[in-house]
């Protein structure tokens, strides 16, 4: 044999076999490593986040850190603003967290673009929008965690400022051909909601100067078009000066929720203390209650930045000359919550985002602050000991 060794045909056909399957396998996971990125460190990071985590499972079953609102029942909330392609272990660590917060709903917005308030096309915008795959991948991490989700594409208003406008005050010179192409974009969307089985989705948002009965046909097209594609819950945001409108809008009744975009500013001094940010609310609460008593209220967006008297204008996202005031934040939280919890079905607290949390930085995000024991204490059973100022 000349030390030659011969294999029988079907051994051989084994192993060719054997190793087409290991190339394969090994193509996959190149393309795996392509499509979502990461470095061992960050791989390290995930591990180390899963520990945790079962250990989080683990108090869990203890009662320790259990959350006092199941998914499905009254909606923990918070947003997660995405203007970005969006990391998956970066939102797997973010879910994580919000879990370990007692959180059991996350509001998914992203953005959709118009070049001018009075355009006629809304449309994405690659560099920013989230594409449907990458939403997808989030939505799929969020119910990994025992989450519920919400669906929120919403207009940007970056395009409309230089005019002086925002999102609740266009006016398309073709509305027929707005609503043609907002809704072929929710469409899309709406697919990708039944497919991966989120459980709410926004059909708008704040569009004050669209949302009046002489569109109500538009809006009534909208909500039985998305019908025949998702049917899951709908909702749409009203802003906060318009509620007084709400039980008079036809396509109302069409909904599944009523959202509240709650930036009701408070009639209270720049020092307030939480007595008297709850005295404010009462104030508006009695006149809310009144006009909204037959509604199922969600409160789609709520929240201030933490500076002294930013609840004069919650809405804001920068206040000039403001300095750091956790406390602040902490009052406006409290006072809010007790206000709205007994009238509404959820509650989602503007916002948060895909980066690490920096506690130097002065916005919405309640992440890595003394604001997180108020969440614990609004969301879990066993509520913390005490408030770090």
């Amino acid at each position: 044999m000349n030390g030659v060794i011969f294999l029988p045909k079907s051994i051989l056909g084994k192993i060719v076999i054997l190793c087409i399957i290991l190339l394969l396998f090994f193509l996959y996971k190149l393309y795996s490593v392509n499509r979502y990125p990461f470095d061992s460190e960050q791989l390290n990071e995930s591990k180390e986040e899963m520990i945790g985590h079962n250990s989080e499972q683990a108090e869990d079953s203890k009662g320790k850190t259990e959350r006092k609102y199941q998914r499905g029942e009254f909606q923990a909330g918070i947003n997660l603003l995405v203007y970005e392609h969006p990391n998956v272990l970066g939102a797997q660590k973010l879910f994580m967290n919000l879990r370990s917060l007692g959180v059991n709903s996350v509001a998914i917005v992203f953005p959709l673009f118009q070049s001018g308030w009075q355009a006629d096309r809304v449309m994405v915008n690659p560099e920013v929008t989230a594409t449907v795959e990458e939403i997808k991948a989030l939505i799929l991490s969020a119910h990994a965690e025992d989450l519920s989700v919400m669906i929120r594409p919403i207009l940007d208003e970056k395009s409309l400022q230089s005019t002086g406008h925002w999102r609740g005050t266009i006016k398309p010179q073709n509305t027929a051909a707005w609503f043609e192409s907002y809704l072929s974009l929710l469409l899309m969307y709406a697919e990708l909601a039944q497919e991966a089985n989120a459980e709410i989705f926004s059909i708008g948002t704040e569009l004050n100067s669209l949302q009046q009965n002489e569109y109500s046909n538009e809006w009534l097209k909208i909500i039985e078009e998305i019908g025949k594609v998702y049917k899951g819950d709908l909702i749409y945001s009203f802003n906060w000066d318009c509620f007084r409108d709400i039980p008079n809008i036809k396509f109302v009744s069409m909904l599944d929720y009523v959202g509240i975009d709650a930036y009701f500013p408070l009639n209270a001094p720049d020092d307030a203390a939480l007595e008297e940010l709850e005295e404010a609310w009462e104030k508006l609460m009695s006149e809310i209650k009144e006009v909204l008593m037959n509604e199922a209220i969600v409160v789609t967006e709520a929240g201030i930045i933490p500076v002294a008297g930013a609840y004069h204008a919650p809405y804001s996202w920068s206040i000039r000359g403001a300095k750091l005031d956790r406390k602040t934040q902490i009052n406006y939280y409290k006072a809010t919550f007790s206000a709205w919890q007994n009238m509404i079905q959820g509650i989602y607290w503007w916002c948060v985002t895909l980066s690490e949390p920096d506690p130097g930085v002065i916005d919405y995000s309640p992440l890595g602050t003394p604001t997180e024991e108020v969440i614990k204490e609004f969301y879990l059973k066993n509520k913390p000991e005490g408030i770090k100022d």
